[in-house]
């Protein structure tokens, strides 16, 4: 069997939490992170526009996870979120200019941001979802 393209190498190494959702999106991130790294200038642009645009997407959908199980994490962890986002937008602003280099910096800084918060702020998510699913079951059965 011929060798898997580099960027669908490094989706297998993306942290698998247990919760399928979360870990599709991080898989798919983390496909997204090593192909725009190997991007051609011509097509960088809209691809890193599509994946800020993702990453709102799965962020957003955290935040609702988030607050559907009425978590006390939520603040913290949107926070992250947010800074990021933060972040991605300047070196979209930048790339719109003409400007790649905070983008393609944004990228290398993702593929190291994105296991540390998903190894944590993440994991803790998922395990507070575990616990208040546990709890919601636990109630009803009695």
């Amino acid at each position: 069997m011929p060798p898997l393209p580099l960027h669908e190498e490094l989706a297998f190494h993306a942290p698998i939490l247990g919760e399928p959702s979360l870990d599709a999106a991080h898989r798919a991130l983390f496909a997204t992170l090593a192909r725009l790294a190997a991007l051609p200038p011509a097509d960088f642009t809209p691809a890193f526009d599509d994946c800020v645009d993702a990453m709102e997407r799965d962020f957003r959908a955290e935040d609702l996870l988030m607050e559907a199980f009425d978590l006390p994490m939520l603040p913290a962890h949107r926070e992250q979120h947010a800074r990021m986002l933060a972040g991605l937008h300047h070196a979209a602003a930048a790339l719109a200019r003409g400007n790649a280099g905070p983008a393609r910096h944004a990228v290398a800084l993702l593929r190291e941001w994105l296991p540390l918060h998903i190894e944590t702020m993440d994991k803790g998510l998922v395990a507070a979802v575990a616990r208040a699913r546990a709890l919601g079951a636990h109630a009803h059965s009695d």
